[in-house]
């Protein structure tokens, strides 16, 4: 994750949300994200942060997109798959990604072709990779990172207002569900789904619920850390489903800019001897104390 800095502003307004906003509230933001951030420890994850360094690079906190972390089967060093992102502004992100992840002891790989905006296109659910293309990520960009992935991938094409495939569909791995959006699946992308995990396992929302963040809250076990503005039908049906919905105010992140729990984190589960390296600076009781002084 990496918190939003004290100057934050929207500069790139690459999203329907954002392309429109009101300024942002650069203090409220940074307390918005502590909240998601202390959630997700109280429920047994590690948080390692990454401030921006520059106020420039505003899309950081967006840390979806930062890369990928694949643990091999066989053994040796998690590998990060860099991004390679559309938007100008945030093209400079990478290489503060990538001296964080050598420091981590992970192996860094450049996809090297196409555009390839990572976990925002990346989700598991029951043993298989779907990975997500035809938003920002291109064709060329998503096959790339596939060559990088192991075990059994569906390629998924998305159309907008999906411009992630985390806004396509969410996976609820704890009750065995798929959130996913047909409106906004090209192709045989439902077909896929359908073939693989079944009509019972896939719960359609609407293209007007993914507008208000119906597949971008994070799920941690039985929990959805999901905004506020997830539509009420959608926060009934996950809890009719199983999970806990923990309601989070992201206004200032989410609503104006864009971006859900979801979008703030890059997930990885990695060996005990990866956590065991993040630097001090990295861990949240050193940001957490920095925003709360702030």
């Amino acid at each position: 994750m990496s918190p939003p800095g004290p100057g934050w502003a929207l500069r790139g307004r690459a999203n329907f949300r954002s392309r429109e906003a009101p300024p942002v509230d650069a203090a409220r933001a940074r307390r918005e994200w502590l909240r998601l951030a202390e959630e997700i420890e109280a429920r047994g994850g590690t948080v390692v942060a990454l401030p921006s360094p520059a106020e420039e690079l505003s899309g950081m906190p967006y840390a979806a997109e930062c890369g990928q972390v694949i643990v091999p089967a066989a053994g040796g060093a998690p590998r990060f798959i860099l991004p390679r992102m559309a938007s100008p502004h945030r093209q400079g992100e990478r290489a503060h990604w990538e001296r964080l992840a050598r420091a981590l002891g992970l192996d860094v790989v450049d996809p090297g072709a196409g555009v390839w905006e990572a976990q925002g296109d990346v989700a598991e659910l029951d043993g298989a990779t779907l990975l997500f293309f035809g938003g920002r990520t291109d064709r060329a960009g998503m096959e790339a990172a596939a060559q990088h992935f192991e075990g059994e991938l569906l390629r998924i094409e998305i159309r907008e207002p999906a411009f992630h495939g985390n806004m396509a569909a969410l996976p609820l791995p704890d009750v065995g569900r798929l959130l996913v959006c047909p409106d906004v699946v090209v192709g045989d992308g439902m077909d896929q789904l359908r073939k693989r995990f079944g009509d019972k396992a896939l719960v359609p929302v609407s293209e007007a619920e993914i507008r208000s963040y119906a597949t971008n809250g994070l799920p941690l076990g039985f929990s959805l850390l999901a905004p506020s503005v997830i539509p009420e039908r959608v926060r009934t049906l996950c809890e009719e489903l199983g999970m806990k919905v923990v309601s989070l105010d992201m206004g200032e992140l989410c609503e104006k800019a864009g971006g859900a729990s979801r979008c703030l984190v890059s997930r990885a589960r990695v060996p005990d001897e990866v956590a065991a390296r993040i630097p001090a600076e990295n861990r949240l009781a050193a940001v957490a104390a920095a925003i709360r002084g702030g």
